[in-house]
């Protein structure tokens, strides 16, 4: 039996947001088992919160924000993942903005931190979501203005598993793929430390949009038109954030067994897959 977490003590995190490249604090809290994830906005009245779940996703524009009443907090998830790689299944999170911190654009930092302050094991057991027959969710996204077809499946399997097909008409990033087989180990070692994407040629426009407005142009792997600006962390580092994306974006759902096969996915098919598995979840106990 695999039993609840939480993180042992308070930790707290503070820099720009990757997107509004705003200064922002933010603080992660032990809670009791059975609590889940939840975030809160610690600057606003009354400290109102949401809980981590696909149905209070919000927008899944650049990120995925979760947002309730009028409010909300983006760009959440690089910190579910690491709650997924680590297997924290209760925590409180609050935040003194609209976003969270960007950390180094990966997420190692947050990993890392945890880690340090420790993980506390629970009394109750883990709700662990086995997925038993093929779901597929299939949506089309954009390479400039050219429609593209995308897909992302879950099929059966005794352990998760992410095999992730990233295609690019880019001179310099071409296709790449990435397949990971699941464990804490492996997903601190391989996909924590993979950073977001940004092209050169878009920096600009998303700026004008509201968007990619953190100083520090190095928490991204930055493709100019003839290679890239800034030193790769891994050869195909860019597919594998797409899995850090996947495992914190199907975190909506909860811990899943299954084998994940994505071809362009991005946030918003990863939202409808979550959501897809929360109802199957629901059904199977209700």
């Amino acid at each position: 039996m695999i039993l609840q977490q939480t993180v042992s003590k308070e930790i707290q995190f503070s820099g720009q947001a990757i997107q509004n490249g705003k200064e922002v604090t933010m603080t992660v809290y032990p809670q009791p088992a059975g609590s889940g994830i939840i975030f809160s906005r610690s600057d606003l009245a009354g400290k109102p919160r949401v809980r981590a779940k696909a149905e209070n996703v919000v927008s899944t524009k650049k990120s995925v924000t979760l947002g309730r009443d009028g409010w909300k907090i983006a760009t959440i998830e690089h910190l579910m993942a690491v709650f997924h790689g680590l297997g924290i299944d209760n925590a409180l999170v609050e935040v003194d903005g609209d976003e969270l911190p960007s950390g180094d654009g990966s997420a190692l930092v947050f990993a890392e931190q945890i880690l340090e302050a420790g993980i506390t094991t629970q009394e109750l057991p883990r709700k662990m979501i086995h997925i038993k027959e093929p779901l597929w969710v299939e949506g089309t996204v954009f390479s400039g203005e050219l429609p593209l077809n995308a897909m992302l499946l879950a099929l059966p399997s005794d352990h998760l598993e992410v095999s992730f097909v990233f295609t690019s008409d880019h001179p310099v990033t071409g296709n790449q793929f990435y397949n990971f087989k699941f464990s804490t180990e492996r997903f601190l070692k391989e996909i924590a430390p993979a950073r977001t994407i940004a092209f050169m040629r878009e920096v600009e426009y998303l700026r004008s949009q509201g968007l990619a407005r953190n100083t520090d142009l190095n928490i991204a792997v930055l493709v100019g038109d003839e290679g890239y600006e800034n030193e790769l962390r891994f050869p195909e580092e860019i597919v594998r954030h797409k899995i850090l994306d996947i495992l914190g974006d199907l975190y909506l759902a909860g811990p899943i067994v299954a084998h994940l096969v994505a071809f362009r996915s991005g946030h918003t098919l990863d939202l409808e897959m979550a959501k897809k598995i929360t109802q199957l979840q629901n059904k199977q106990e209700g």
